[in-house]
């Protein structure tokens, strides 16, 4: 690029910013992420009580079917604005945004087009399922809202500004909470969260033209832009459908092999499961893709990078997880009535997924700040192809969905097990760590376990008062972990 950026370019901040930035991003990031997380889960638990279990399971369908169709179509567009050296260019970034409302239009119109034959199939195992037909195209107003928002986000990620990104979360996330409750409370059915999701979509994409910073987004169409996204994009796009597939399959098979209230229950346990997989890839994603892209120009080798940040991240998510192992049962004890005890049961199998999980992020953030996207493709392809092989035994022996949930969790291990044969090919040798860290996790997990559930006295109290021990007590257990590798990365400046 050249020194004196075009009239209406946003600068690029200079290379030593790029540390302090990151670190901020992290905080506002983890903020953003612990305030949506709180609302969700808080909302998620009055729905239970005032909706039916398949009402979960039905949303759940939806959400699947919208997530793939918009990973299906994923060529990367913001991943090339952060990467590419003209991601800062006006014909770059508006044929970047172009792109993007097009293929939002895309995804409505597919949408639409899937929600007949979707609701006769999963009708025909459970008839409640025949209101597909409906959830589907509203939901899908989303994909088309979407596609509009302003091209201001993708440059807000190139510059790691992602105070300014996380502000909009901050307003978007409590309002679709108050709007979903105050909708299911009145109308009682899946429609009220279908609805507070289309209204949020809508705020959501106002905001980005009036809180962040940037030029106005204008229709181009410059084909040599076209010509580098799509380039680069075709592994981008079998990676994203590969990851999609490999998130959501179990949402999308399960309900084709067990009843909607089981799956139903299956869904909110996955749902807490997936939390700590989620807040890592939206940190590697959002801070650290761009942090080593950036670095790798400046000349750091990716081993260099990648170690500066890998145990402390391993030893967050390690910790986060052996929470949700442990304190399963107790949470939904406390939170949900008996028509989800299953979860308790269900939600220590898929934390240890989400461990496994937690890693490939890591290696697939960095896969792709190296040039080879098609690295995190072979990954997700390992996982997918594992467990729909594994899913026709369940289906075939009849097998209940705790066998689906376990096979669930040897998948994520086999895909993180090709994630780290691919990363020594770059120099990324952490075997003895990683392992390290899962005899840590499942360690502390099966001591906390045994602390609710057998310890004398503690055993005996309320499930908030055994959930508030055993919080303070997985702390103390990975505080020497925090000191050794969370801190120093924290203050270094």
């Amino acid at each position: 690029m050249s020194s004196s950026p075009e009239p209406g370019t946003a600068e690029a901040p200079a290379p030593q910013s790029f540390g302090g930035r990151a670190r901020s991003g992290t905080l506002w990031i983890v903020a953003g992420f612990g305030l949506g997380q709180f609302l969700r889960l808080a909302a998620n638990v009055v729905l239970a009580s005032i909706l039916f279990e398949e009402v979960f399971a039905l949303m759940a369908i939806v959400l699947a079917v919208m997530m793939g169709l918009a990973m299906f179509s994923d060529i990367g567009l913001q991943t090339n604005v952060v990467q590419h050296p003209q991601g800062d260019e006006p014909d770059f970034l508006n044929t970047a945004w172009t792109l993007q409302v097009v293929r939002g239009i895309l995804l409505f119109l597919v949408a639409v087009a899937l929600a007949w034959p979707l609701s006769r199939f999963y009708g025909a195992n459970d008839p409640k399922a025949y209101e597909l037909l409906y959830l589907i195209p509203i939901v899908a107003l989303t994909s088309l809202i979407d596609g509009l928002q302003s091209a201001k986000v993708m440059t807000a990620a190139r510059h790691l500004r992602i105070k300014e990104v996380t502000k909009i979360e901050f307003l978007v996330v409590p309002f679709n909470m108050g709007v979903m409750l105050l909708l299911a409370w009145h109308y009682r059915s899946a429609y009220a969260l279908a609805v507070a999701s289309v209204l949020s979509s809508v705020l959501h994409t106002v905001l980005t033209y009036q809180m962040l910073e940037g030029a106005r987004s204008r229709f181009r169409w410059a084909p040599e832009v076209v010509k580098t996204i799509i380039s680069f994009g075709k592994w981008v796009f079998l990676s994203t459908l590969l990851t999609f597939l490999a998130i959501q399959l179990d949402r999308l098979a399960l309900p084709r092999i067990f009843s909607l209230a089981e799956v139903g229950v299956y869904s909110i346990a996955a749902s807490l499961a997936v939390i700590v997989p989620t807040l890592a890839g939206k940190l590697q994603w959002s801070v650290l893709f761009p942090w080593y892209s950036r670095m790798l120009e400046e000349g750091m080798s990716l081993p260099e990078a990648f170690g500066r940040t890998r145990t402390a991240m391993m030893a967050s998510s390690s910790f986060l997880c052996a929470l949700l192992a442990s304190g399963a049962s107790s949470f939904f004890a406390l939170a949900y009535d008996t028509r989800y005890t299953m979860g308790g049961m269900l939600l220590p199998i898929l934390a240890c997924g989400a461990w496994f999980s937690c890693l490939e992020t890591m290696y697939g953030a960095t896969f792709v700040a190296a040039g080879r996207p098609k690295w995190s493709a072979l990954s997700n392809a390992t996982k997918v192809a594992t467990f729909a092989c594994l899913l026709l035994l369940v289906a075939v022996f009849d097998l209940n969905i705790l066998v689906a949930a376990s096979f669930l969790t040897l998948s994520e291990f086999l895909r993180w097990l090709v994630c780290h044969v691919l990363g020594r090919q770059l120099g990324l040798r952490n075997a003895r760590s990683e392992i390290g860290l899962f005899v840590v996790f499942l360690a502390v997990s099966l001591a906390g376990w045994w602390l609710v559930e057998h310890a004398p006295l503690i055993s005996d109290l309320k499930p908030f008062w055994r959930l508030a021990v055993l919080g303070v007590v997985v702390t103390l257990l990975f505080a020497p972990l925090f000191v050794r590798f969370l801190l120093p990365l924290v203050r270094r400046r």
